[in-house]
């Protein structure tokens, strides 16, 4: 994928971790929508979101570290990452790359609830009025507010890159487990076939996702590759 990188940043075991143009879309795109909200929450939220796409794609690239895949680059861009790597890993080695990146979105909802519950079981002093001692009503603090935006966040990124369509991890994870049953022409076809099927769903799934989760998915499946893909098992 061609890029126009910002920055270029030395990531964790030396890897080039490049951040692309693009991402002063993705940053407009939040001002917008957090107009009304002020400066310091779009910014924050902004940067969660890169945050939790960057740890995804890191989460790729240290399932390629441990098993000796060399990696080239990890991407950051407007419509979201990813971790380019060479050499010609094994499905299962395939399959742990892939999956790796969604399990580091659900570890950091698990670890973002895990905080998030203890910060609400935390008790409000009491007041005292006119003699009396009451407990206050209690607000969420902004803490509390942006742990609850992290892990939805992060929960969203796992169950999203888990959706069977490439490029996402899980029509990359599809494909590979339909490997073990059929060969790779039949196996590309019928993983085609569910990507067109969930490339004409898309429209309604952008309205599901702002309304259950709060995010806009920018993210289009590519349509034409898997129809080639289900009509002549190839790209």
């Amino acid at each position: 994928m061609d890029i126009t990188p910002l920055f270029t940043l030395r990531g964790p075991w030396r890897i080039p971790i490049q951040f692309d143009v693009t991402l002063i879309v993705l940053a407009v795109l939040f001002g917008v929508l957090f107009m009304d909200r002020g400066v310091v929450p779009a910014a924050t939220a902004f940067a969660m979101v890169v945050a939790a796409i960057l740890l995804h794609e890191l989460g790729h690239a240290a399932a390629c570290v441990v098993q000796g895949v060399p990696v080239t680059r990890v991407v950051l861009f407007g419509g979201g990452g990813f971790c380019e790597y060479t050499g010609t890993p094994t499905p299962y080695q395939q399959e742990f790359i892939a999956a790796a990146g969604p399990l580091v979105n659900l570890v950091l909802w698990a670890l973002a609830t895990l905080a998030l519950t203890i910060l609400v079981n935390v008790p409000t002093a009491p007041v005292d009025v006119n003699g009396f001692t009451i407990q206050p009503p209690r607000t969420p603090s902004e803490a509390e507010r942006l742990l609850d935006l992290f892990a939805r966040l992060n929960l969203f990124l796992a169950l999203f890159n888990l959706m069977p369509v490439l490029p996402l991890d899980g029509g990359r994870l599809l494909n590979s487990w339909l490997r073990r049953f059929m060969d790779g022409i039949t196996a590309n076809r019928v993983s085609g076939a569910v990507g067109v099927v969930l490339s004409i769903l898309w429209i309604p799934l952008l309205f599901v996702a702002w309304f259950t989760f709060g995010f806009v998915l920018i993210f289009v499946p590519a349509l034409r590759l898997h129809w080639r893909l289900m009509r002549r098992g190839y790209d």
